[in-house]
C-alpha cells in the first residue's frame, strides 16, 4: 500500500500487473488501496502500462444471461458485498489513472491446466462461470502487448 515501497518494483518496467484480491476482515479495501499505491508508484517511475485483475461478478451487463442477471449475481452481491465494492472502486481508480490500463475480469477461478477459453471486450462472457488460473495468466500475457486492449476491460471464461 506504500508507493515508495513499490518504486523499485515498477521503475524501468515495461508493464505492471496487479492481481490483488480482497481479504475479508482486512480492515480496508485491499484492491482499491493497492491500485492507488501502484498507480502512484508508476507515475513517479514513469511507467505507463497497467493490467489489473478484478472480477466479472460485480458487473451486470448485456453479456450476462437471464439466470445470471436475475438470480446468481444478486445473490453473489449480497454474499460478497465487501469484496465486490472493493473491485468496483478499483475499476474506477484504474480507469481514472491516465495510464495505459486494461482490467481483466475473470469469473470464479479454479485450478487446472490450460484449455480454450472465450473473451469479451467491455462486457461479460455469457455463460462464463469459471476459468483456470493458468488461462487467466495466459490472457494477461496476451493483453499486455496488445494496443487494442488498452482502455478496455476483458472478461473471460469457458
Amino acid at each position: 500500500m506504500d508507493p515508495d515501497g513499490l518504486a523499485a518494483a515498477v521503475t524501468g518496467r515495461d508493464a505492471v500487473v496487479s492481481a490483488l484480491g480482497p481479504r475479508p476482515g482486512a480492515g480496508g479495501p485491499v484492491c482499491a488501496d493497492g491500485a492507488r499505491a501502484i498507480i502512484a508508484a508508476m507515475r513517479a517511475a514513469g511507467s505507463r502500462r497497467l493490467v489489473v485483475v478484478t472480477a466479472s461478478g460485480h458487473i451486470v451487463d448485456e453479456g450476462d444471461g437471464p439466470a445470471s442477471r436475475l438470480v446468481v449475481k444478486p445473490l453473489l452481491r449480497r454474499l460478497l458485498r465487501e469484496g465486490f465494492a472493493d473491485f468496483a472502486r478499483t475499476d474506477e481508480i484504474v480507469r481514472a489513472s491516465g495510464l495505459q490500463w486494461t482490467i481483466m475480469r475473470p469469473p470464479r477461478l479454479t485450478d487446472g491446466g490450460r484449455r480454450p477459453y472465450r473473451t469479451s471486450i467491455d462486457r461479460n462472457v455469457r455463460g462464463g462461470i469459471t476459468i483456470a488460473r493458468a488461462d487467466l495468466a495466459h490472457a494477461i500475457l496476451a493483453a499486455l502487448p496488445d494496443p487494442a486492449a488498452i482502455g478496455h476491460s476483458i472478461s473471460l471464461g469457458y
